[in-house]
């Protein structure tokens, strides 16, 4: 697998280097840190400006490079690369560039307003990156619990899958959750016929709720080496029961999968995935279907 560490020196950032030490990794993944320098342009030919510019790239590269050598030891080869621009746009071409299979940031960088759970940065990864992003937020801990989400999608099926494929510790949790979103009631439904159409749309929530028993099962029968696979479907609103169930003790990490194709042919973010990102206090990986296996160095 090739996994993309993006980095600014920021606690979230170290904390994002830290998850990855950690993180279950398919053997003989290779890794590579980027770094983002951005660097206002001036028509002032002076040494002055150029030593401040110069100074800008350094500590970018001494930030790439403290994290390359945390993580020596976890990866088969290491390197650094440090772009020029805004740090969205440095990420993005780099993953993009190398074919990374898994980018990993922080939630907030440098800048970020505090009480917000997920900066500009890695909101716009998340949207716009061609691979699965990690974007991780608190202190790294052993990945012990882990939420799936799922709703009988294609792209929930391969973010079920895409974590099967990883190494996961054999005495760890999988909770795979099912939100069947009950359809609204019309408000303006005669009443002479309103006892039907909640016939119809109960009738319309059972159908749902056995499509996602059988994508559950499908999923669960993929975690071979996980002791403890756990089952459950709900009705109600899919960012709501989503939250609410990250929140429960012992869930280390979330894992939803973006929506299909748009019209730039490219893998989007999902509103409720968004949601999800947005909201949860959890690490949370994003997977988006790649053509690269997860297991390719």
């Amino acid at each position: 697998m090739r996994v993309l560490l993006a980095t600014d020196g920021s606690e979230d950032a170290r904390a994002a280097t830290a998850w990855l030490e950690q993180f279950p990794l398919p053997p003989g993944s290779v890794l590579r840190v980027v770094s983002a320098v951005s660097v206002s342009p001036s028509a002032l030919d002076m040494s002055m400006v150029r030593e401040f510019q110069q100074s800008m790239h350094t500590e970018g590269r001494r930030v790439a490079d403290v994290a390359r050598a945390a993580l020596t030891k976890r990866f088969a080869t290491a390197d650094v690369h440090v772009g020029e621009g805004d740090a969205r746009h440095v990420i993005l071409t780099a993953a993009e560039e190398w074919h990374a299979d898994l980018v990993v940031l922080g939630a907030r960088g440098l800048g970020a307003v505090a009480r917000f759970l997920l900066g500009s940065v890695s909101l716009a990864v998340a949207r716009h990156a061609p691979c699965s992003v990690l974007v991780v937020k608190g202190a790294p801990a052993p990945l012990r619990g882990v939420l799936v989400a799922l709703d009988a999608s294609p792209g929930a099926a391969a973010a079920s899958a895409f974590l099967a494929r990883l190494p996961l510790d054999r005495g760890s949790t999988v909770q795979l959750l099912g939100v069947v979103e009950r359809p609204h009631y019309p408000a303006t439904t005669p009443a002479l016929v309103g006892g039907l159409v909640r016939e119809a749309l109960e009738q319309i929530v059972q159908e749902r709720r056995t499509a996602l028993e059988q994508a559950l099962d499908k999923a669960a029968s993929a975690f071979g080496t996980v002791e403890r696979v756990e089952r459950q479907i709900v009705v109600g609103h899919p960012v709501d029961e989503i939250v609410g169930a990250a929140a429960r003790p012992g869930i280390d990490l979330v894992v939803v999968g973006a929506r299909g194709l748009g019209a730039a042919q490219r893998i989007l973010l999902g509103s409720v995935s968004e949601d999800v990102l947005r909201h949860v206090d959890r690490t949370v990986l994003v997977v988006k279907p790649s053509a690269r296996g997860a297991g390719t160095p």
